[in-house]
C-alpha cells in the first residue's frame, strides 16, 4: 500500500441482510493511515455491521469498498492478514493458555508480507510481553483461558489485535469489561498503534471516555452516517451551550414549556413529571429567569444542576435519540479476577 492510500475508502457503501432489514446505508467514508476514528450511535445503530464490514466478515450488498488499497471482492484471505479485528464477544481457544492464544493470533499475520516497509517498534515476543503486563494479565498468561473471568477474556482479546503487525486495527465496544487499569492500557496502546501508522477505528456507546482517545467522530443513527467530523470540530459546536436541570419536589398544575420556551437563550425544553431540563445557548444566564419563572407557577425546588453539554447531547440535537450507556458485562462485575 501506497503511504499516501487510504486506509479505508468507501462508495456507497451499504448493507441490506437477507431478511431485509437494513443494517446500514449507503455512505461514503475515507480513513487515512494513523487516525483514529470512534462510531458512536445507540444499540442497533449500524455500529457493528459497519465494523464487520470493514473487516470482511460481512459483504456489502451496495457500494464499492477499498482496504489499504486493495478492493474488497473475491478472494480475502491475503487482505484479512492486513487487519486486526476485536468483535464485541471474545473467541479464544479455551483449554489454551492466554499467552498460547496470543501466540496463535500472531502467528497468522506473517511480517512485513507485502514489502512496504511497514514495521512496529518492537519485536513479537518483546511487544506481546508488554502488552500483557499493561493489561495485567502477565500473571495469568500461562492459565488457561477456560479458567479467565469476562473481564480477562476482553482483555486477552484487545492483547490479540493491538499485538499484530497490521495497518488496520478496528475494536468493536473495546472497553465493555475493562477495570480502570484496562481502559487506561487501551488508551496508551490505541496511540501507539496510531503513531506506528495503523488506521484504528472503533464502535462504541461509552461517550464518557471517547473525548480521551479519539481524533473523529463518526455518529450513526438508524443505519445512517448523520456525522462524521473532527472530534474537536464537534467539540466546539458545543461552546457557549449548557444543560440546566431543576429537580421539583412536586409536579406543576400544568405544563410550563412554552412559556419556558419564550425566555431569552433558551433553545430546547424537556419537561418530566417532577424536572425541567433546559439547553441553553447562552451559557448558564437563563438560571435566573428560569427560577423565577417556575417559583412564580407555584413550583418548589428541591435541587438544581448546571452542566457543559457532550457528545451524547449533540447526538440527541441532531437525532431526537440518546445515546445509550454500555451495559453491564455478562458473567460477573468489571475487573474480576480469578
Amino acid at each position: 500500500m501506497s503511504p499516501s492510500a487510504p486506509a479505508v475508502e468507501a462508495r456507497g457503501l451499504g448493507l441490506t441482510y437477507p431478511s431485509g432489514r437494513t443494517g446500514l446505508e449507503p455512505l461514503d467514508l475515507e480513513i487515512d493511515p494513523g487516525e483514529i476514528v470512534v462510531i458512536l450511535g445507540p444499540n442497533g445503530s449500524g455500529k457493528s455491521t459497519l465494523l464487520r464490514l470493514l473487516a470482511t466478515d460481512l459483504r456489502p450488498t451496495r457500494g464499492s469498498l477499498t482496504l489499504l488499497g486493495d478492493p474488497v471482492r473475491g478472494g480475502l484471505s491475503r487482505l484479512r492478514r492486513k487487519i486486526a479485528f476485536a468483535s464485541d464477544t471474545p473467541v479464544h481457544f479455551e483449554p489454551l493458555t492466554g499467552a498460547e492464544n496470543a501466540e496463535i493470533f500472531q502467528s497468522l499475520v506473517p511480517p512485513d508480507e507485502d514489502g512496504d516497509g511497514f514495521a512496529v517498534r518492537d519485536p513479537v515476543a518483546r511487544r506481546l510481553e508488554r502488552l500483557l503486563a499493561a493489561f495485567e494479565l502477565d500473571q495469568a498468561s500461562q492459565v488457561p483461558v477456560s479458567e479467565y473471568s469476562f473481564g480477562m477474556r476482553r482483555k486477552l482479546l484487545l492483547v490479540e489485535a493491538l499485538s499484530l503487525r497490521t495497518r488496520l486495527v478496528l475494536l468493536d465496544e473495546p472497553s465493555v469489561g475493562l477495570d480502570p487499569a484496562g481502559v487506561d492500557a487501551l488508551r496508551v496502546e490505541i496511540g501507539r498503534r496510531s503513531g506506528e501508522g495503523a488506521a484504528v477505528i472503533m464502535a462504541s456507546n461509552e461517550i464518557r471516555q471517547v473525548p480521551s482517545w479519539a481524533e473523529r467522530v463518526l455518529f450513526l443513527h438508524r443505519g445512517q452516517l448523520i456525522e462524521d467530523a473532527p472530534l474537536q470540530r464537534l467539540l466546539g459546536a458545543l461552546k457557549g451551550r449548557t444543560r440546566i436541570e431543576i429537580d421539583l419536589l412536586r409536579s406543576l398544575a400544568t405544563s410550563p414549556v412554552e412559556e419556558l420556551s419564550e425566555l431569552s437563550g433558551v433553545e430546547r425544553v424537556r419537561v418530566d413529571p417532577n424536572r425541567i431540563v433546559v439547553d441553553s445557548s447562552d451559557a448558564g444566564r437563563p438560571l435566573t429567569s428560569l427560577v423565577a419563572l417556575l417559583v412564580k407557577r407555584g413550583g418548589r425546588i428541591r435541587d438544581i444542576r448546571v452542566r457543559e453539554p457532550g457528545l451524547g447531547d449533540l447526538f440527541l440535537t441532531l437525532t431526537g435519540v440518546p445515546l445509550e450507556e454500555t451495559p453491564e458485562p455478562p458473567g460477573g462485575q468489571e475487573g474480576d479476577t480469578l
